[in-house]
């Protein structure tokens, strides 16, 4: 193994443990293990939906990777264990992307070269993106199926959630279809103090760039299969998600519904990305959980404890993709 590859290895393995710990800590063990009894044994059936939302993100990441002859090397177990602990690494990190994205790169580098590497990730993460961009439009339909009065703030904050989905789904296929990278150097290039270097190191390293944006953009223009194969592979892991959000509110009395379900992810994940800088979605996730139940009229206390279920499911995942980084990769 390079050396280089191990002690970053390493060092995120350690980051892992150390911020692992302290969210266990600032939640408080007892309140963790008194809430997992509550849920009983339908904790282990939250723990085993996500086996099957890491499936699907395994998939859509492996059919992005399949172009290539050097991608045969990756066997879909591993590529499956990069995104499992990929998603730990941003889950732990301000900013989501400053780590899991750059860790995936960098075990795949071996196998695949940098530009190679660094294409197939960008495409699996703006997969991720565009899943979600159209899983948060899909969800005012299913709102205004659920809830026959709609007040007029919340059809401001639903006109909005379309607009903006409709935007961001656009600039995601200008990606697919042109490059990242030339359409970020080109925005970076416009901000003050950074332009200049931005600019010699768009000059510096043009032809590899060049080389990156090309296979990015490679899938949506000669592999439309494999394109929507993977969003859809994308698109029912989040989906798939929503199931547990039933599954956490019936052993507190509630019986919320699919629709109910898919209503309440898609709120608290808009509001959690929106202050996507917060390190761990601490705070976050558990406002967006309120105002998706206060907006169903279900009881404020639902989302409380759905909220907290939630950070503990994501710390038993958070710890599965530390330890897999201790785990040497197989081929």
């Amino acid at each position: 193994m390079n050396r280089k590859v191990k002690i970053i290895r390493d060092l995120f393995f350690v980051i892992g443990i150390l911020v692992l710990s302290w969210m266990v800590y600032s939640v408080g063990f007892d309140t963790i293990w008194n809430n997992i009894k509550q849920t009983g044994w339908w904790f282990f059936a939250i723990i085993g939906i996500w086996t099957i939302v890491y499936f699907f993100n395994g998939m859509a990441f492996h059919v992005i990777l399949r172009g290539g002859n050097d991608t045969e090397k990756i066997s879909f177990l591993r590529k499956t264990k990069l995104i499992i602990s990929g998603f730990a690494i941003n889950s732990m990190t301000p900013f989501g992307l400053l780590g899991g994205e750059p860790y995936k790169i960098i075990e795949l580098k071996q196998d695949l070269g940098v530009d190679q590497a660094t294409s197939g990730v960008l495409l699996s993460t703006m997969m991720h993106f565009l899943a979600h961009f159209i899983f948060w439009m899909a969800s005012v339909p299913i709102f205004i199926f659920v809830v026959p009065v709609i007040s007029l703030p919340v059809k401001i904050i639903l006109w909005g959630v379309v607009l903006g989905a409709l935007l961001l789904i656009y600039w995601a296929f200008s990606v697919f279809r042109k490059g990242l990278i030339n359409q970020a150097l080109s925005v970076a290039s416009r901000i003050p103090f950074v332009k200049k270097k931005v600019r010699i190191y768009a000059l510096a390293h043009g032809e590899r760039i060049e080389v990156m944006d090309r296979l990015t953009a490679e899938l949506f223009a000669n592999r439309k299969k494999d394109f929507f194969l993977a969003l859809s592979f994308e698109l029912m892991a989040r989906f798939v998600s929503c199931i547990e959000i039933m599954f956490m509110a019936i052993p507190i009395g509630h019986h919320i519904s699919f629709f109910q379900a898919v209503i309440v992810a898609a709120f608290s994940s808009l509001f959690a990305n929106i202050l996507f800088f917060s390190p761990m979605q601490l705070g976050t996730r558990e406002g967006g959980f309120g105002i998706a139940f206060s907006m169903l009229t279900i009881p404020l206390g639902v989302g409380v404890y759905v909220g907290l279920i939630t950070r503990i499911r994501e710390m038993f995942w958070i710890s599965i993709g530390v330890i897999l980084m201790r785990i040497k990769p197989a081929k």
